[in-house]
């Protein structure tokens, strides 16, 4: 939830960080100037956010459907509030949301100003990003931070967070994230013969082996490629390359 926001443009650039992180519900409490447009133009593949956000008068407003409130905060604070760094915010954020449709919101301050205290009366605990001597955040790059934190932690759970907010359990999808690798699989050792014997083959067309022992080769070829440890696709494209280059030398087939 972004309270009283002062550039249009970060409205859109949070909205963008939420669609990396599969967080869907964006709420802006009070925004002191706000150019839909604008916004829009710096949330590419994430308009919809941006026009589906609610709009509220007030933080109160904003959070009353919620079970547990976080608010971001560079600065110490005096009073004692639980206070903890993304990775333990998700963690926190994920136990609260074993409850059946519970809630949780993430507050983010003024550009210019950070939260005040009437917006943190709202909050139950604090969410405190480490950084170096300089400890202010873009707003957008504050959001992706605590957002990859949530993840991340949905996708330890072997889920993936696409939930309205900052996550409903019911609404994750499980399995494995979009875009993960397949695991390597060396092929066996008996699939590189022919791999071997086209490499050979072409070295032999190339004029290597003269005055090259042939078997000590050979052995130098095969250590390169146990130790590439390939798999059968890699395999299919190195021996397309060598006969493509001995067609080039003159070689049909």
């Amino acid at each position: 939830m972004l309270v009283s926001p002062l550039q249009s443009g970060n409205v859109g650039a949070v909205a963008r960080a939420m669609k990396n992180m599969a967080i869907e519900d964006l709420a802006v409490v009070a925004p002191r100037a706000l150019d839909m447009d604008r916004a829009r133009w710096m949330a590419p593949n994430a308009t919809d956010l941006v026009d589906g956000a609610r709009y509220c008068a007030t933080v109160a407003e904003a959070v009353a459907d919620c079970a547990k409130v976080y608010a971001t905060t560079a600065r110490d604070r005096h009073n004692r509030w639980p206070a903890f760094e993304p990775a333990g915010f998700a963690a926190d954020a994920l136990s609260v949301l074993d409850a059946p449709d519970a809630r949780v919101a993430v507050l983010f301050g003024p550009e210019d100003a950070g939260l005040g205290n009437d917006a943190l009366v709202h909050a139950h605990a604090l969410i405190h990003i480490p950084t170096d001597a300089h400890a202010s955040l873009n707003l957008a790059q504050a959001a992706l931070l605590v957002g990859a934190a949530l993840f991340e932690a949905v996708r330890a759970e072997g889920g993936i967070a696409r939930a309205p907010g900052v996550g409903k359990r019911g609404g994750r999808q499980r399995g494995p994230a979009p875009g993960a690798s397949a695991p390597h699989e060396p092929a066996p050792l008996g699939a590189l013969e022919p791999l071997i014997g086209e490499w050979m083959h072409s070295l032999e067309l190339a004029s290597y082996l003269r005055g090259h022992e042939t078997i000590l080769v050979e052995g130098t070829v095969r250590r390169l490629l146990h130790r590439a440890e390939l798999d059968a696709l890699e395999i299919s494209v190195l021996r397309g390359m060598l006969r493509k280059m001995r067609w080039k030398m003159g070689e049909e087939g």
